[in-house]
């Protein structure tokens, strides 16, 4: 059974993508594979331990998403305590207001896979449509995007090869929920919070509850 989750003993902190890979290895659908750059990398510990990582970057189509970025990975160790996910996306979300000058947050949630988006729904998020269904590619026990066949990697090659001699399997999946998060809002409050704290000589809100 999964314990509680107490906030006391919770830790964000920035990291590299090789600290969290193996996170997604074992506990995303998609497992280690991400094409794209990355943008920034999170960990999330408790009591010193990892047990979960995130991966943003950006959006693949960024004329549609302007000074956007784009939750490209995100999971936690199945163990982790009730509710870490939404705890630890609130704090990117803050750390995002507050430490950069992007306008929104962009995710999805995998119709295919049975994903509803609960996290986002829990954490203000905004359903803004639908994907088209899209094609993709099992291969070896992972999930691959079909772009993956077209650019040129050692493994994509490998991967055309099995797709031809039948190893590897092209599917068609459901739409993906687009989901979106206003970073404006979040950054015009949070700087009334400080400038309140401001009045009172108190530069921080740990200050404050000292």
């Amino acid at each position: 059974m999964k314990t509680k989750l107490n906030k006391k003993d919770c830790e964000m902190q920035l990291c590299n993508f090789s600290d969290i890979r193996h996170i997604f290895e074992d506990f995303h659908y998609k497992k280690g594979h991400m094409g794209g750059g990355i943008s920034v990398c999170f960990a999330m510990l408790i009591d010193d331990k990892l047990v979960g990582g995130s991966v943003l970057g950006k959006p693949r189509h960024e004329s549609k998403y302007n000074n956007c970025i784009d939750i490209r990975r995100m999971a936690c160790l199945d163990e982790a305590p009730h509710n870490s996910e939404s705890w630890f996306l609130g704090c990117i979300l803050k750390y995002l207001a507050l430490n950069t000058n992007y306008d929104s947050v962009l995710s999805y949630s995998d119709l295919t896979q049975g994903h509803i988006g609960t996290i986002y729904k829990a954490t203000n998020f905004v359903e803004s449509g639908k994907t088209s269904p899209t094609k993709y590619v099992e291969w070896k026990g992972k999930t691959y995007h079909m772009r993956s066949l077209t650019i040129d990697r050692p493994y994509s090659i490998e991967m055309r090869k099995a797709v031809k001699d039948g190893t590897a399997v092209v599917k068609t999946g459901k739409p993906k929920i687009i989901w979106m998060y206003d970073l404006t809002t979040k950054r015009k409050r949070k700087r009334k919070q400080k400038m309140a704290l401001k009045t009172f000589g108190i530069s921080t809100l740990e200050e404050h509850l000292q």
